[in-house]
């Protein structure tokens, strides 16, 4: 597989799970909506709390490598904006590294998680009933491509490259023009 080849299926991928966290977004937004209308109809339907519930997961977590590749994270530049670029380089290599590892041990517990939930058949709890798997499936998804996304920057940096929150650096004037 070319590296360019490879660059493109990692950033289709990130985009696939930032639209897929945009969607659960539209879903929450519609169910929050629905909530709203069938209480002031006196029409409560049972079961809209758990599907919120459960899409907050897919909103929260599946954007995270697409937001991260992108530069919208929240960065605390105040060390590292002060000092020289090779103690930089190495600041965001340790970072990196140490993200990697957090967040690849993370995707291991939720996919262990899901797993056990399919294996035990553990079922939901609520008032709509179904293997809690389904529902939880967003976790490992978006963590594991966050993990992925962490270690992609950091390769790239071990090789001499730019990390992708560099690349992607825009004031938030640009930013908000973008959105519009």
């Amino acid at each position: 597989m070319t590296y360019g080849l490879l660059r493109r299926s990692l950033d289709r991928l990130y985009l696939v799970t930032g639209v897929l966290g945009a969607v659960t977004m539209i879903v929450l937004v519609l169910l929050i909506l629905a909530q709203i209308v069938t209480r002031l109809l006196v029409l409560p339907v049972p079961g809209l709390d758990e599907l919120a519930a459960w899409s907050v997961a897919g909103c929260a977590l599946l954007p995270l490598a697409y937001t991260f590749r992108h530069g919208v994270h929240i960065r605390v530049d105040l060390v590292i904006s002060h000092v020289g670029p090779g103690k930089r380089r190495a600041m965001e290599i340790v970072a990196l590294a140490a993200a990697s590892a957090m967040v690849s041990f993370m995707a291991y517990a939720a996919i262990d998680m899901v797993w056990d939930s399919y294996e035990f058949g553990e079922m939901s709890s609520g008032q709509i009933v179904v293997p809690i798997w389904i529902p939880q499936i967003a976790i490992p998804v978006g963590v594991t491509v966050f993990a992925i996304a962490l270690i992609d920057d950091l390769l790239t940096v071990l090789l001499g490259g730019t990390p992708s929150w560099e690349l992607h650096q825009m004031d938030a004037v640009e930013r908000a023009a973008e959105e519009i």
